[in-house]
């Protein structure tokens, strides 16, 4: 598979979402952030929760990138509790 040159600054993006997940009080909230995104495609709320300390949940988050092209990532944040939610990191499917 030939890399494109992505229309998505993954690097600016996780700046974002650290502070758009920091200041979230839902997962509704942060999954409304992500899809207001004009590169994202479709947002997905994985049903399950990874039950480490703190407890993780994932977004799938289809991106467009430059040629047309989707890709997938994981948006992977830490469930603090009491509403409060702090990103951890974005990752490949």
């Amino acid at each position: 598979m030939m890399e494109s040159s992505p229309a998505v600054d993954f690097k600016a993006l996780q700046e974002a979402l650290t502070a758009a997940v920091g200041s979230a009080r839902s997962l509704d909230e942060i999954e409304a952030w992500l899809k207001s995104q004009q590169y994202v495609k479709s947002v997905q709320l994985s049903n399950y929760l990874l039950k480490s300390y703190p407890p993780q949940r994932d977004f799938i988050v289809e991106f467009v990138m430059e040629d047309g092209s989707t890709v997938k990532k994981i948006v992977n944040i830490y469930d603090l509790g009491n509403q409060q939610f702090e990103f951890h990191q974005l990752r490949d499917e």
